[in-house]
């Protein structure tokens, strides 16, 4: 190693931008590259938010607030060697940086729409399918917009929508809060709410990529489209390794003001076949009397017999982490050293481990488990984020 090429690797190192000090080439002299979560972050009392970096092998080298937030509502997702911060409501935004400048925005472009009025879109997530193809996913809209994340102006940013504003008849906002592609179809999670209530069943809407039209799954007496779901309130979707299935997890939402906006025991874990277009309860969430792992708050899965989740009394250090199989309905297996301590949300990065966000407000971060002998193993305890972790996804940044 030349003196030059060592004093880069040290001038780079705080930002994330090199794993190895090697001349940054292959044999065949081309560009290295190495992973990294990007990891939204917001203020223990949702004042601000922000963005950090951290590598995505040992030791776990963290660069905090990269990006700062006058909104602590956040969402961050990967473009691959770029990510997107989506703001949430109030802010109705979306930005593009990339991994290698990450502090500053590509662009910053609105997700409201002339006919949208006062409403605000209140963007949920963005699901990819190409450097010029996603489909943004809009809370507060009954329309999903078909996106080019790769546009550089505002006006070439949406190219299409669709319409599902059919699922809520209330007031037309189906509530799109969470998605996933898969074998050549988007599925759209919809929890159908009344003034914030979980009165009804959710579904799940499945597009058609090629077309962007919906598929009419199986004809229901009330003439949806798609799939209904045997619980209330859906907010993440997962894929199962190895298939073309998906497990939903529905928290089962809460009571309307009669209730005194209660949490309800409607919720649990549903594996969707996607050849047949059908739902299968997993595991339910109990009721108001007696339920197991109290509310399902997150969802991730690793290989094809080991995914986890969290189950949750509400906020504070009342979180336990659970295994299971997401392919049978054998009993879930409480992990140790994660049982009634705060966690928010699950990702699993292109290494196989687990990563888990810890939301307590004094000692927020991350920690990775591995998987090994049938047990997990701790590679990193915790590693300081300085802000809550909201959510968690992986690009690929160079190495120079």
């Amino acid at each position: 190693m030349t003196m030059k090429t060592l004093r880069t690797c040290l001038l780079l190192l705080p930002a994330l931008l090199l794993a190895a000090c090697d001349g940054g080439k292959n044999a065949d002299d081309a560009p290295l590259f190495t992973d990294s979560a990007v990891i939204a972050t917001r203020a223990p009392l949702f004042t601000s938010g922000a963005v950090s970096l951290v590598a995505a092998t040992a030791p776990f080298a963290a660069r905090n607030n990269v990006v700062a937030s006058a909104t602590s509502d956040l969402f961050v997702r990967s473009g691959g060697d770029h990510y997107f911060v989506i703001k949430r409501f109030d802010t109705n935004q979306i930005q593009r940086y990339a991994a290698s400048n990450p502090a500053a925005p590509v662009y910053t472009y609105s997700t409201q729409d002339a006919t949208d009025g006062t409403a605000q879109s209140n963007p949920s997530d963005l699901l990819i399918v190409s450097d010029t193809k996603a489909y943004l996913l809009r809370y507060g809209s009954g329309k999903l917009w078909i996106v080019n994340p790769s546009a550089t102006t505002e006006a070439a940013f949406k190219i299409g929508e669709i319409d599902l504003s059919a699922y809520d008849t209330f007031d037309g906002v189906p509530e799109m809060t969470a998605g996933i592609v898969r074998n050549g179809r988007l599925y759209v999670a919809m929890q159908r709410l009344e003034s914030f209530a979980s009165v009804k069943t959710s579904y799940i809407a499945v597009i058609d990529i090629a077309t962007n039209t919906e598929i009419d799954t199986a004809p229901t007496i009330d003439g949806l489209k798609g799939i209904e779901l045997p619980v209330r309130d859906p907010v993440s979707l997962v894929g199962i390794p190895g298939s073309n299935n998906i497990l939903v997890l529905a928290d089962g939402g809460y009571g309307g003001f009669d209730d005194g906006y209660a949490q309800l025991y409607e919720g649990g874990i549903v594996r969707i076949d996607t050849a047949a277009n059908s739902a299968t309860l997993v595991f339910d969430d109990g009721d108001a009397t007696t339920h197991p792992f109290d509310f399902f708050a997150d969802i991730a899965t690793v290989t094809s017999d080991r995914g986890y989740f969290i189950g949750s009394t509400g906020f504070g250090a009342t979180q336990t982490l659970y295994r299971f199989n997401p392919n049978t309905t054998a009993a879930p297996i409480a992990v140790p050293g994660f049982q009634a301590v705060a966690m928010g949300s699950l990702a699993v990065d292109p290494n196989g481990k687990l990563w888990v966000t810890r939301t307590s407000d004094t000692q927020p971060g991350v920690s990775i488990l591995g998987f090994t002998s049938g047990a997990e193993t701790v590679d990193a305890s915790l590693i300081d984020t300085v802000l809550t972790p909201i959510n968690i996804d992986f690009i690929t940044v160079p190495v120079l």
